[in-house]
């Protein structure tokens, strides 16, 4: 198992993940201009993983989670199956891009505490988002940016840089995009 958590073998099993929801989203999305964006997105993320690990984290995640609720609602498979996968998937990623970020590691008591706390969150948003009347990719978008959020406070922590400045640009920020992709994403009638 410690040869496979290495960082190289994190780096492999993002790699094939990414391919496993590029292929998913594929499945489910019929607009060619998105499946366009969605491959030069990973393939950035791929060409960025040793200097920016998070962002292939994150089009991980947006990715697999786009495919979890399409196969909730389009293959009808049962909500139960579905959150173990996101209680995982959002543990795995958490992991992958706290070990592969440069820093100060936590003890592993605390990072037991954050890995829980941040599958929780995740299951949690994607839980409450299930029942809006968005579309899949509104969903998956505002889970991802609770997700980051987090992350990014994680990490402050573990390097003494969290402050009150810095994560309330963060909130900031992220409110203002929420905000405006909720508003479009009602407007246009997603």
């Amino acid at each position: 198992m410690k040869k496979i958590l290495t960082p190289l073998g994190l780096k492999i099993i993002c790699f094939v993940l990414l391919v496993l929801a590029t292929a998913g989203f594929f499945v489910f999305e019929s607009s060619l201009t998105i499946r366009i964006l969605v491959l030069l997105l990973g393939l950035i993320g791929l060409f960025q993983i040793n200097k920016l690990p998070e962002f292939l984290v994150l089009i991980d995640l947006y990715l697999a989670l786009y495919v979890l609720y399409n196969i909730r609602y389009g293959l009808a498979v049962p909500m139960s199956i579905i959150l173990v996968m996101v209680i995982i998937l959002a543990i795995f990623l958490f992991y992958v891009n706290f070990h592969l970020k440069e820093g100060q590691p936590l003890p592993r008591e605390r990072l037991w505490v954050y890995l829980l706390v941040i599958g929780l969150l995740v299951l949690e948003v994607f839980l409450t988002m299930s029942f809006w009347p968005f579309d899949p990719k509104t969903k998956t978008l505002t889970v991802v940016t609770c997700f980051y959020i987090f992350s990014r406070a994680v990490y402050f922590q573990a390097n003494n840089m969290l402050s009150l400045k810095r994560m309330s640009g963060i909130l900031a920020v992220s409110t203002v995009l929420l905000g405006l992709l909720f508003g479009l994403s009602y407007w246009l009638g997603f």
